[in-house]
């Protein structure tokens, strides 16, 4: 009687047991319940290991997944950062006409012979990372808002890099440039080395300016900002208002005008061809024979 009674018990414990079992499995299974150890961590729900415990304990009625989200990030390894692209620069501070060096100041290109001359290379490097002249160039126009927010970072960026060409290009002026080294929105600023166009940088309305810029040129050239405390004050509130202004000038695009234009005569064309033009035709027409039928019997 109590081995019979021992037996009942020993099987109902077993049933009970597997039960468990398999609704912790499901829950596993959908992620809601973790054992919290490390072998659990390690292996997928992709791969089921049968054995005598997992038949007796009904394990093996669980579907097996193909593959587990939650567990690619331990197999995975993580993405390796490609080194950044340096550039090797000529550091030299041009001499003013009393022999002393002359203060670092933005560069102000009024016409495309001074451009040519600006990127005109100076020595026989031909590779990047053989020293050579860099320019730093930032294209931009008046009228934009964002080139007028960056244009105190502009003014100050020569006074940090002192030993580093910095220029401005209207972008506006000088459209034909655009096309030649790629300018697709504005600012940008471009890194050249020898004459050629090697890196451009589209900062975001969420980069800081002051930062971005120059975290920039001193990741992808050999040349260091000076330290920014050495700066006099008045270099520094002058910055903020020249030479280039921080409010946007407001001019006439007759390049626009041309566009809109073009574009509503297209749009009328494409209306005059539709049926719905024709019926507002013909509307008009039928009223004004009307009006004019009406007018002569009014008449005779």
């Amino acid at each position: 009687m109590h081995l019979n009674f021992l037996f009942i018990l020993v099987l109902c414990a077993g049933q009970a047991r597997a039960e468990l079992s398999g609704l912790l499995s499901a829950l596993h299974y959908f992620g809601l319940y973790s054992n919290g150890t490390s072998d659990s961590l390690g292996i997928s729900r992709g791969q089921c290991h049968y054995s005598f415990d997992t038949y007796a304990l009904l394990e093996e009625r669980r579907t097996c997944a193909t593959d587990d989200e939650h567990i690619l990030h331990l197999t995975q390894a993580p993405p390796v950062r490609k080194p950044p692209f340096l550039i090797k620069c000529l550091q030299e501070l041009e001499p003013s006409e009393n022999g002393t060096a002359a203060e670092p100041g933005l560069l102000i290109m009024r016409s495309a012979k001074e451009i040519v001359s600006l990127l005109k290379p100076i020595g026989n490097a031909t590779k990047r990372h053989e020293p050579g002249s860099c320019v730093v160039v930032h294209f931009c126009t008046a009228s934009s808002l964002e080139c007028a927010r960056v244009a105190p970072v502009m003014n100050l960026l020569p006074h940090l890099f002192p030993t580093l060409p910095i220029a401005y290009v209207d972008a506006y002026e000088f459209g034909r440039f655009n096309a030649e080294f790629g300018i697709v929105s504005l600012p940008t600023l471009m890194i050249f080395h020898q004459g050629r166009p090697l890196i451009k940088y589209d900062p975001s309305w969420s980069d800081s300016e002051k930062r971005s810029f120059g975290k920039f040129i001193m990741r992808h050239t050999n040349v260091r900002t000076v330290d920014p405390q050495a700066i006099h004050p008045d270099i520094l509130n002058r910055s903020r208002r020249e030479p280039l202004s921080n409010v946007p000038i407001v001019q006439t695009d007759y390049y626009l005008g041309l566009a809109w234009a073009f574009i509503l005569a297209c749009l009328a064309n494409y209306l005059r061809q539709t049926v719905f033009w024709k019926q507002l035709v013909e509307m008009v027409q039928r009223n004004w024979r009307e009006s004019e039928e009406t007018q002569m019997e009014m008449v005779d």
